[in-house]
């Protein structure tokens, strides 16, 4: 009874502020204890909550590229990647494309007053992925969508809750967009990104890979067994080496940290992420924020990782996608401002060609 009570009231909560939706959902504030033992209560008590934990590990802090001492802030962040075989099953009924926002992403990060958890919000991100949905009138099945969404973001909430100690809130946090702006895949920022939408404007999901397939699922891993051996081989470009300042070769390699099969077995979700790239977007998202007491408040979009790359079989073709990655830092990083996508004009050009030459090895074929 107290559970079926719980839930009206979070939905009902949610359904109140329904116009406006954050990337990111704050949901715990000041909560005690370590980072360390709240990652371990919220992954020993996320089978018995209906989540499957794919993975928890520590996300790098703008700490990461700071040379000098008196700007680093000391504030340490930590990322559990969860996912649950009924919201897969939901995602993939309308297609194993959609798979692509199988990832559940639960954010731990330290602040002046205390320690936080996030999550990147599912509501917001399905209103972005399923647009495509919407905007060719479909109309009925992206609402579909949300609403069992929603259910999915009820439970989500209410496990962190119930596991976790500390202020329990619902707080959208930037960047934050309306319901319009959302499924009608607005321009964020004009001319330079485009539609807020992965399929219905190519260039903002491309394909970067394509061969063909006759093995079903076992050409699917086959050819990630590629990547992952291309990846452990990878050589960072000068571009690469020469954008910002690291400390050893190897916080540019990038990793795979998630991976999901669709229930249709026609489909493979990877999530990669590496040190330099979660510490420089960190640092930039939260320059324009920093104080004194407070010098890496970006850590809060930590649960813009990891990034999505997608093997999908399409007809007799095995297709690999991923996000262009100005379309993606405008989508998780967007209240940055003008002027710092401005001022760091180059890094997305330089992370597309990263992460295809990391993933493709001998294949990649430079643009």
């Amino acid at each position: 009874m107290k559970s079926k009570l719980l839930t009206i009231i979070l939905l009902s909560s949610i359904l109140t502020y329904a116009s406006e939706h954050g990337i990111y959902l704050l949901t715990n504030k000041s909560v005690s204890g370590s980072i360390s033992e709240i990652q371990k209560t919220i992954v020993d008590n996320a089978a018995k909550n209906g989540f499957k934990v794919l993975n928890s590990i520590p996300i790098h802090t703008p700490d990461y590229i700071k040379k000098d001492s008196k700007d680093l802030c000391g504030f340490k962040a930590h990322l559990i990647i969860l996912t649950s075989q009924e919201y897969l099953n939901t995602l993939t009924s309308y297609g194993s494309k959609y798979l692509i926002a199988g990832f559940l992403r639960v954010g731990i990060y330290e602040t002046p007053q205390g320690t936080n958890v996030i999550i990147t919000d599912p509501e917001t991100i399905n209103r972005i992925v399923f647009n495509d949905l919407y905007e060719n009138d479909k109309q009925n099945l992206y609402n579909e969508v949300i609403a069992k969404t929603k259910i999915l973001k009820v439970k989500l909430v209410g496990f962190l809750h119930n596991s976790v100690a500390g202020e329990k809130v619902q707080k959208n946090m930037e960047p934050i967009r309306d319901n319009d702006d959302l499924a009608e895949s607005s321009k964020d920022m004009f001319m330079m990104v485009g539609p807020l939408t992965l399929f219905n404007d190519e260039d903002q999901f491309p394909k970067i890979y394509s061969e063909e397939n006759k093995n079903g699922l076992e050409g699917l891993k086959n050819l990630k067994s590629e990547f992952v051996k291309n990846l452990e081989t990878f050589q960072p470009s000068e571009d690469d080496k020469n954008y910002r300042y690291y400390k050893n070769e190897d916080d540019l390699k990038w990793k795979i940290v998630s991976e999901i099969e669709s229930p249709k077995k026609d489909a493979i979700l990877l999530g990669i992420t590496r040190p330099q790239t979660e510490s420089v977007s960190f640092n930039i998202s939260g320059s324009a924020r920093e104080k004194k007491g407070d010098l890496c408040p970006g850590i809060d979009h930590l649960t813009a990782y990891p990034i999505e790359i997608l093997l999908i079989q399409e007809g007799n073709n095995l297709n690999v996608y991923t996000q262009k990655e100005m379309h993606r830092m405008d989508m998780y990083f967007w209240d940055a401002g003008m002027s710092a996508f401005m001022n760091h004009m180059s890094m997305p050009a330089i992370l597309d060609e990263s992460i295809k030459k990391a993933l493709l090895g001998k294949k990649f074929i430079e643009e």
